[in-house]
């Protein structure tokens, strides 16, 4: 073998290692989230699980029937807490399909102008505040949840 080629397989063999554990290593916290979403004076429970990367503040949602999981929101972080906010596309777009046919509109009809989501969540008590509002900012709902934060030890392999 000559030198070069076996340089070449070593460096092919380290980025290997490298992108592999930087994969692994993406998030940093992992919450999950259980509560309640009230509405129009009435209620439902809530859940949200979210995991967190430092690195370009962003929370991706993992499972959730509040918000679209697979989304990724922008949070800022202070010594206090995590806000987020979470802007729905505009009357006339693609909406989710699940969130126009789906529990939110058949227990809540207001939901429909949903247009904006509103989180912070408390970093010493975990405590999880919501506001849903409507493209004028009215307030259409709150979001009452309980976080706590969970190892990548404490999340279940993947089955497939």
């Amino acid at each position: 073998m000559k030198p070069i080629s076996r340089f070449a397989g070593l460096a092919a063999a380290l980025l290997l290692l490298i992108g592999g554990h930087a994969s692994a290593a993406e998030f940093h916290l992992y919450l999950n989230c259980k509560g309640k979403l009230s509405a129009g004076g009435k209620g439902k429970a809530a859940t949200l699980d979210l995991a967190m990367r430092d690195n370009n503040t962003t929370a991706l949602i993992q499972k959730s029937n509040v918000l679209p999981v697979g989304e990724r929101l922008r949070y800022k972080a202070s010594q206090v807490s995590y806000t987020m906010l979470y802007k729905l596309p505009l009357p006339g777009t693609v909406y989710y399909n699940d969130w126009v046919r789906g529990q939110w509109i058949v227990w809540q009809p207001n939901l429909k102008k949903l247009a904006t989501i509103r989180l912070s969540i408390d970093r010493q008590s975990g405590e999880l505040e919501g506001e849903l509002l409507d493209h004028d900012d009215n307030l259409l709902g709150n979001l009452e949840m309980e976080c706590e934060p969970q190892s990548m030890d404490e999340v279940p392999e993947p089955r497939f």
